[in-house]
């Protein structure tokens, strides 16, 4: 995926690094464990774009790489990736989405 740095830089990643988008102030964010992106496009259309591949809205502000989530922290409404210290948020409604995921993946 081409994407740019903060400064404006192109660069490329590949999607299996990318933990989550972030949506702030009109601007998609990617977030990896590397850093910090810009892709310019929308989260629905990102979503669309990658929800055969493992991608879920999450909340209204966020489209996340299901794969690459470590566990859930429900007293903090939080998904975490491995051992870094990035983490989103999860909306109520898909806090039962996001339990069935991971026991799903246990299972596997």
């Amino acid at each position: 995926m081409l994407v740019l740095t903060l400064d404006g830089t192109p660069c490329e990643i590949n999607e299996r690094e990318i933990l989550y988008f972030s949506s702030y102030r009109n601007t998609i964010h990617v977030h990896t464990e590397k850093g910090e992106y810009i892709y310019p496009t929308s989260l629905s259309e990102l979503h669309d774009a990658y929800s055969t591949i493992g991608f879920e809205k999450l909340d209204r502000s966020n489209v996340v790489n299901v794969n690459n989530i470590s566990e859930y922290d429900a007293i903090r409404k939080v998904v975490k990736f491995g051992a870094s210290d990035k983490y989103t948020v999860v909306s109520e409604p898909n806090e039962k989405k996001v339990k069935k995921l991971l026991e799903d993946r246990e299972k596997q």
